[in-house]
């Protein structure tokens, strides 16, 4: 007998995740801004960012460098901070599609989003109480192609009061429609049951089964909604604003006819991609949501979180079906079958750039922070794997995800490259404890290169296999 010895190589290559590679996050601005919560671009060819902070600056990023001027500082407009923690200030932003165009209606227009002290009313009204009121406002840049604007070009647009101070929702955005769409919460607190909110009142804080349908599913308030206004029109209440004819409750007795959609929770981040509109709902406790937004759609609360039963509400409008979202998942010891990760989702982008084709058509999100302190946030990515379904994915973050920051707000650039914004410290005004300095932060999301297909210096080889071989 003789044994023969056969040697086997087993060649192991590494390569990325076939739906997302491998990303870090480049620094564009430190220590400079307090509570970044917003970041778009104008569309006017400049590429530059436009960053809100939420105590009040609209602050200037242009080549990469944080302009020292702001482009406009609302801080003497807004409502004063609540110490530790504020949901209210500085939250949306947004050009006119005709940005920049010196011969275009709109050319210098841009809008903001904010909260204000409220005019009057009483904040502990046990039936109707006003904590602030939102606004929405147009103002105007000093010249085509100034980075600043004056206080005095103000247009107020719209305002509605909210009951508390929470849940204030914020986006502002064109659809490539040319409408100005608006997102807003359902008046705060909890449970959309509380004083101020339809049906609720005092004692039913967080009590969800009451069969009470709260503000979301109040077709006849703007709070819980996706709202669409024509910023050139002049038909809507107080004629600063008009009401699109083809908007889907026009002429419907006892509705707000700016409504476009309604039945959310808190949708304070939200983004277009061509026509499809994609906000992220902030869950009451159990479930986030990133829904696909349709033409008077519902899309369920106070009735359903998520895919999920709320409580016993009955829909004041039962022949419109609810919408559920296209997806969701959970906070830590939930125990509901959904991926557990955060408590809050903020909304983010998708990848249209050109220096990344693994992310392109990809949706860039995340989650605040898996709790309220430390600052953990997030990062997270929805793949439509078919037309409509769409798989989530926690990122692989070069130095570790979730991040420890805090994660506030996605933005793109006007070349599709996405961006990031994120903070250390809870409160609106933080700042870091030992240098005293801003913890916001701004970081462009880069995609790591996958290694290439290479066989490893530590091939495997399995040898010295005896086998008997008979003669």
């Amino acid at each position: 007998m003789r044994a023969i010895l056969i040697g086997c190589v087993l060649f192991i290559t590494a390569t990325a995740s076939a739906a997302f590679p491998r990303v870090r996050l480049d620094p564009v601005s430190q220590g400079e801004i307090i509570s970044p919560v917003a970041i778009t671009n104008a569309g006017d060819g400049s590429n530059r960012l436009f960053v809100n902070d939420q105590r009040g600056k609209i602050h200037v990023i242009d080549a990469g460098t944080l302009l020292p001027t702001p482009l406009l500082d609302l801080d003497s407009k807004l409502v004063t901070e609540r110490p530790g923690f504020d949901e209210r200030g500085l939250l949306g932003l947004a050009f006119h599609p005709n940005f920049g165009r010196a011969s275009a209606a709109g050319g210098d227009k841009f809008y903001v989003y904010y909260s204000a002290p409220r005019p009057g009313g009483d904040p502990d009204d046990p039936v109707n109480p006003i904590n602030h009121q939102s606004v929405v406002a147009e103002y105007s840049v000093d010249s085509i192609g100034a980075s600043t604007a004056s206080l005095t070009s103000e247009r107020v647009l719209m305002t509605f009061d909210e009951p508390q101070f929470n849940h204030n929702a914020g986006y502002l955005g064109f659809g490539p429609d040319g409408m100005l769409y608006i997102t807003t919460g359902d008046g705060g607190g909890g449970g959309d049951n509380e004083a101020g909110h339809t049906g609720g009142g005092p004692g039913t804080l967080n009590d969800a089964v009451t069969g009470n349908f709260g503000n979301a599913q109040d077709r006849s308030k703007l709070l819980g909604k996706v709202l669409r206004i024509d910023v050139a029109g002049t038909n809507g209440p107080g004629g600063q604003y008009g009401i699109p004819a083809d908007n889907p409750f026009v002429g419907e007795a006892g509705v707000r006819e700016e409504i476009y959609a309604y039945g959310l929770r808190n949708p304070w981040r939200a983004t277009f991609d061509g026509d499809r509109l994609f906000v992220a709902d902030v869950g009451q406790g159990n479930v986030e949501e990133i829904n696909l937004i349709e033409s008077g759609g519902n899309y369920g609360w106070r009735i359903k979180e998520g895919t999920f039963d709320f409580d016993n509400t009955v829909s004041p409008n039962p022949a419109a079906p609810l919408i559920d979202p296209v997806a969701e998942y959970t906070r830590a010891g939930r125990n509901n079958g959904l991926q557990e990760i955060g408590i809050s989702v903020t909304g983010g982008v998708v990848y249209r750039g050109s220096e990344f084709p693994e992310l392109v058509g990809k949706y860039l999100f995340g989650d605040f922070s898996t709790g309220f302190a430390p600052a953990n946030g997030t990062l997270l990515g929805l793949e439509e794997t078919s037309p409509g379904q769409f798989d989530l994915d926690v990122l692989d973050v070069v130095g570790g995800n979730p991040i420890g920051e805090y994660v506030l707000a996605f933005g793109l650039d006007e070349n599709g490259e996405a961006y990031v914004a994120t903070k250390t410290t809870l409160a609106p005004s933080g700042l870091d404890p030992v240098s005293g300095l801003p913890t916001g932060a701004i970081y462009r999301l880069v995609a790591v290169p996958s290694p290439s297909a290479t066989p490893l210096l530590a091939t495997l080889i399995l040898f010295l296999m005896p086998r008997k071989i008979w003669p």
